[in-house]
């Protein structure tokens, strides 16, 4: 094979620079530093630029201590249910937040009287053991729902808190993996994404499970599990949702600022598969973009990213449980990169924390007005479901309309046998009478 020479200068250098065993040995460096990032990381710890603090982040325990606090002080509004657990007996803490005490209604007329009109919304935190942003933007919202309970009567906090806590009915999974945030805490191992067992519960559910979008192999971090719903911890969000009739559910996690639409697998790559209700589901995800600073990307989960993502909990709410609405949010980071480690990939610095929770919080007042808003609009329609017109069904009636109008006009020039009411000869009583006597 004849390599032709490059005209580098000063020649020494260019016959160095043009040797092709070292321009293959830089191309293999330049794929062996890039390739872990765009593909997929394993799950060995690294050297950390920073940590956590936790009187700033919560640890595993303080998450059960906080959210028992919650729904201790605020009975009326707050009930919690600790009976869901993972492989090794730890709970999930699922919250449900709700005006309980009154719903706000819409006068809808059924067979069975009124029917209450709220927004049904799950939200799932801690599928990840090493994100600890979304559960911390989970306390914050938390903290500013309760908190207008107790502010005076007129004020904007109160009316807030109202308002919401009557229109919606929401579910909160605190911490699907719990197991896999104590194996962090643990071992100071904040690369680790999986359960105890290793596995990635994002590629566990049972939608496309074992495609190219995960792993088979142990030791990386999006290993997909022996089968689907091999893990325990999955039963939380697909029991409440065979329970519960839910209009929504979000997947939070951190590491971007990306909201993705179903779908996210390979298959449905092949096959530009898109998901019922596309057109309202992308306005949510536009209206929660815009209320961002800067504004997230959004989009289909196969547009959006590079990479497919098989057996998803989002994908499987949309394509299995036919949820009107199911995302997966990431609600903070910069996307990976050489330069990145583990924790300050997923997770802001303890001082910066606070400022991270403020930014992310009108994404929570948008999705529960935009679905409060979509909620009233299903109950107002007799057949539940508002579509709004096409262009084309506009364009067809307006061509109907012009047509008319000149059928109307040309009518009365149209000779009498082609007028579609021709003009008959009418003959009085008289005139019948007259020709009878004649």
């Amino acid at each position: 094979m004849t390599v032709q020479s490059c005209s580098c200068t000063p020649q020494r250098l260019g016959r160095t620079l043009c040797n092709p065993l070292l321009l293959l040995y830089i191309s293999l460096l330049f794929l062996l530093t890039w390739l872990p990032w765009t593909q997929g990381r394993d799950v060995k710890p690294v050297k950390e630029k920073y940590l956590p603090d936790y009187t700033v982040y919560h640890n595993l325990t303080q998450v059960g201590a906080h959210m028992q606090e919650l729904a201790q002080k605020f009975p009326a509004y707050l009930r919690l249910d600790t009976n869901y657990r993972s492989r090794n007996g730890r709970p999930q803490y699922v919250l449900r937040v709700s005006n309980f005490s009154g719903s706000y209604s819409i006068q809808h007329s059924t067979e069975v009287g009124l029917t209450p009109v709220k927004a049904r919304i799950l939200l799932a935190y801690g599928e990840h053991a090493r994100e600890f942003f979304p559960v911390e933007s989970m306390f914050h919202l938390l903290l500013n729902l309760t908190g207008g309970l107790t502010s005076p009567e007129g004020s904007h906090s109160k009316a807030y808190t109202s308002e919401i806590l009557s229109k919606i009915d929401l579910f909160i999974v605190a911490i699907v993996n719990p197991d896999g945030r104590q194996h962090v805490e643990r071992t100071k191992n904040y690369c680790w994404r999986g359960t105890s067992t290793g596995v990635d519960l994002n590629r566990n559910f049972d939608w496309q499970f074992g495609g190219p979008g995960s792993s088979g192999d142990p030791e990386d971090e999006e290993y997909r599990g022996a089968a689907a719903f091999s893990e325990p911890e999955c039963f939380v969000l697909t029991d409440l949702v065979t329970k519960f009739q839910f209009d929504a559910f979000l997947s939070l996690h951190s590491g971007t600022r990306d909201i993705y639409l179903p779908f996210s697998d390979s298959q449905s790559k092949h096959d530009q598969r898109k998901p019922k209700n596309l057109a309202d589901q992308m306005r949510l995800a536009k209206l929660l973009s815009d209320a961002m600073v800067p504004e997230f990307q959004h989009g289909i989960g196969y547009e959006l990213n590079q990479y497919t993502a098989d057996g998803t909990s989002f994908d499987y709410m949309a394509g299995v449980k036919e949820l009107p609405f199911s995302l997966a949010v990431e609600m903070w980071g910069d996307r990976d990169s050489p330069s990145k480690r583990c924790f300050d990939l997923f997770n802001p610095p303890n001082k910066d924390l606070q400022t991270a929770l403020d930014e992310v919080q009108p994404m929570y007042e948008t999705l529960f007005s935009y679905l409060s808003y979509w909620k009233e609009r299903q109950v107002r329609s007799p057949f539940g479901v508002i579509e709004e017109p096409s262009m084309s069904f506009m364009y067809f009636c307006l061509a109907m309309t012009v047509l008319f109008v000149v059928f109307v006009c040309m009518h009365r020039h149209l000779p009498s046998s082609l007028r579609a009411f021709p003009k008959r000869r009418v003959i009085s009583i008289n005139r019948l009478w007259m020709m009878w006597r004649d």
